[in-house]
């Protein structure tokens, strides 16, 4: 029983795989429909769907098994030039897939392994219908081909029902690996009849020495099917590299018999008996009257007498993922979150090294400091992951909207190595998923607007990521109609989004189509058109702690830009001290600190102040104003520059403390509505810090300068 749960339980890993598979699946066909003869690409399709094939019929999956099996073997006749790979082809084998993931999350969530559920068997039967129609044209193709005899005899895949001897020696390792091999039975038993099986238990110890986790096993079978010995093979080939298996059809030479008992482990007595007790004996001697029949040589019933691992060549692929190792991401959060506390209570051990002015501890700190620097990175480098597979998932919707709305568009995808949080790449795919929608939709032209346009027939749709200043950048952008100004202010006036007393810029206006309900379609369509999708977008990306802007020229296209953080968890920060108080600014956003000019002293008490950088006007803000600090200002402050998005602003304060590492620590909803606060951490001292989100108050500089450029001053 104990065995048994820990099979169920590590069904978890098969449900992670198989998802895996079915995206490199989709990726692969999406390939080929661009190139139909790349046969690598062909071949590792053709992989995935086998590997998922046999793993679910190790999971005593069945149901996947056999649906399976019906796209592998008309995956395998495309191979074998017997079919052709076109556009019909092309769908058909998506929505096997999509089936396929339906199947996993049936079975998952508590469905039967063994049989369809009502609402996915009308799916599976006309999907199975349409494999087979497949097959039954290419098996009435190479009928009309007048095959001989004797190539039907040199093929295996031309097999009648007969009969086949199957002797498997399992390896010490196969339960300690997670591997049952009862399912390999019941697998068996979807290809024909196992009409005899024999349990060899020579190998089993004394109950003294027996190794509660070893295998000691070993089965004689005794099969009748109409499926080759490539395919038999196909059951076991999750086998332990130490497990033998031996495949003999009954209708074999004398010397095969005989090679195939000097082959097993047991005393040739011993391997008779146990051969004869499965109903396999010795055949009589044959006379061949033509040694160069292609017919006697029988090349395809040769034994199998190698360790199951040297079957087949493994991919390259097998070799790079066998170095990884799953990890759930609970545990990687739960590591990050010691990492922080780790980081606040060395804080802690640096501040009172300070304050007793003790210099040996300070140094000692300061080396601890640096490790657990290091240790950060890599506990943060565990999370990293590339977005480019997030990106891929959208060729599939690229492909289908553009096929269903009468649209030729192509995805272009720059920036798939681009790395940052797991946390984030899960969040951000919905906010994805709106643009790309609203871009294929809304954004991009018919072919045949396109041509009146004077536009190439091929719309463009593009994803591309880049790390900027600690950030990651994502650009969604088409080069469609464009967002149209008057259409929009028009739709806000109506909706009382603005007042026609209100000028507004045309970034502006570019982003009121994220305000709530706010929607320039003409038509509802099952794709966009609600208005419930740019104010979500908005939102998500905001909860993020990101922001996002719009681009847009009527008549060349949009591009909407998306600004995330790396990570969620720590940060470096530049901690500052305004009044009583200490805030930190995300070193990501500091490119100088300057001390403000003495003349800036005299002048009263604003908000905003302009300031000569070099030559150029730098916006200032003081957050003494913005957080409504009481008490007179020093003698001296300071500037610190900061840039978000290509735009420079300046946060005048009272103190700089320096860099520190930074935990990041989420506010209550009493904090929504600051646009100054991002986040929360704690200091050495056990004293809470504000963190300043530098987006928003960048933003709120840019505002305030654009309202009261008249009475903004020049401090030089």
């Amino acid at each position: 029983m104990a065995f048994e749960f820990d099979l169920e339980s590590s069904r978890g890993v098969f449900y992670t795989e198989a998802r895996q598979l079915l995206g490199e699946v989709e990726s692969y066909v999406l390939q080929l429909e661009q190139d139909p003869h790349d046969t690598e690409t062909l071949n590792a399709a053709f992989r995935a769907a086998h590997t998922i094939k046999g793993s679910a019929g190790v999971f005593g999956l069945s149901v996947i098994t056999h649906f399976v099996h019906d796209l592998e073997t008309v995956l395998d006749r495309v191979r074998n030039g017997e079919i052709a790979f076109d556009g019909a082809m092309s769908t058909l084998v998506l929505e096997c897939r999509d089936h396929i993931s339906n199947l996993v999350d049936a079975i998952e969530g508590g469905g039967n392994a063994e049989h369809v559920g009502e609402d996915l068997a009308p799916v599976q039967s006309q999907l199975t219908k349409r494999l087979q129609s497949y097959l039954l044209d290419a098996d009435r193709s190479s009928d009309s081909g007048g095959a001989t005899l004797q190539d039907q005899a040199a093929s295996p895949a031309v097999a009648t029902d007969a009969l086949w001897h199957i002797s498997v020696r399992l390896g010490k390792s196969t339960l300690c690996d997670g591997f049952d091999p009862a399912p390999i039975f019941g697998y068996l038993s979807t290809y024909g009849a196992i009409e005899a099986i024999i349990p060899v238990l020579d190998k089993l110890p004394a109950f003294s020495d027996l190794d509660p986790e070893g295998c000691y096993l070993g089965f004689e079978l005794r099969f009748r099917t109409d499926k080759s010995k490539k395919d038999i093979e196909e059951a076991f080939e999750f086998l332990t590299q130490e497990s033998q298996l031996r495949i003999l059809p009954h209708q074999c030479s004398v010397d095969e018999f005989d090679a195939l008992v000097a082959s097993l482990p047991e005393e040739e007595g011993r391997a008779l008996e146990l051969l004869e007790q499965a109903g396999f004996t010795r055949p009589a001697p044959q006379v061949q009257l033509d040694q160069s029949s292609a017919v006697a040589e029988r090349p395809a019933d040769a034994v199998v007498n190698i360790p199951v691992s040297q079957k087949k060549k493994a991919p390259a692929k097998a070799s790079a993922s066998s170095q990884l190792i799953r990890v759930p991401s609970d545990k990687l959060d739960a590591l990050i979150n010691l990492v922080g506390e780790l980081v606040i209570a060395n804080a802690g051990t640096v501040e009172q090294a300070k304050q007793m002015n003790n210099v040996s501890m300070l140094e000692a700190t300061s080396a601890v400091a640096g490790l657990i620097e290091e240790i950060r990175d890599g506990a943060l480098g565990l999370r990293m992951v590339q977005i480019g597979e997030t990106f891929q998932r959208f060729q599939r919707v690229v492909r289908d909207i553009s096929m269903g709305m009468g649209k030729q568009i192509s995805l272009d995808i720059r920036g798939e190595e681009t790395e940052l949080d797991k946390s984030v790449v899960e969040k951000i795919g919905d906010p994805l998923m709106h643009l790309v929608r609203n871009a294929l939709d809304h954004g991009l032209e018919t072919p045949a607007e396109r041509e009146a346009a004077g536009k190439p027939l091929n719309g463009r749709l593009g994803l591309h990521a880049y790390h900027d200043s600690g950030h990651i950048v994502i650009e969604v952008s088409d080069d469609g109609r464009g967002l149209v100004r008057d259409k929009i202010l028009k739709k806000a006036l109506e909706k009382g989004i603005v007042t026609p007393e209100q000028t507004l810029s045309d970034a502006e206006v570019n982003m009121l189509i994220f305000a709530p309900g706010f929607s320039t379609a003409d038509q509802v369509t099952d794709i966009s058109g609600r208005g419930v999708g740019m104010d979500v977008v908005k939102r998500n990306i905001e909860a993020l702690r990101g922001s996002v802007q719009v681009r847009s020229e009527a008549g060349k296209g949009t591009t909407f830009e998306i600004r995330l953080p790396l990570t969620l968890a720590i940060i470096d920060g530049f901690t500052i001290g305004v009044g009583n108080s200490v805030y930190v600014i995300p070193l990501g956003f500091v490119r100088e600190c300057l001390e403000l000019p003495s003349s800036a002293l005299v002048e009263d008490d604003r908000m905003d102040i302009h300031y000569d950088l070099r030559g150029e006007f730098l916006p200032c803000v003081r957050l003494r104003k913005v957080f409504d600090v009481k008490g007179p200002r020093p003698k001296r402050e300071n500037i610190i520059v900061v840039s978000f998005g290509g735009v420079k602003a300046g946060i005048v304060t009272d103190q700089l403390h320096g860099e520190s590492q930074t935990v990041i620590k989420p506010l209550g909803t009493l904090f929504e509505q600051n646009k100054a606060i991002s986040g929360a951490t704690i200091l050495g001292s056990g004293d809470v810090a504000l963190i300043i989100d530098v987006p928003k108050l960048i933003g709120e500089v840019a505002h305030i300068t654009a309202r009261q450029s008249d009475r903004l001053r020049l401090v030089s």
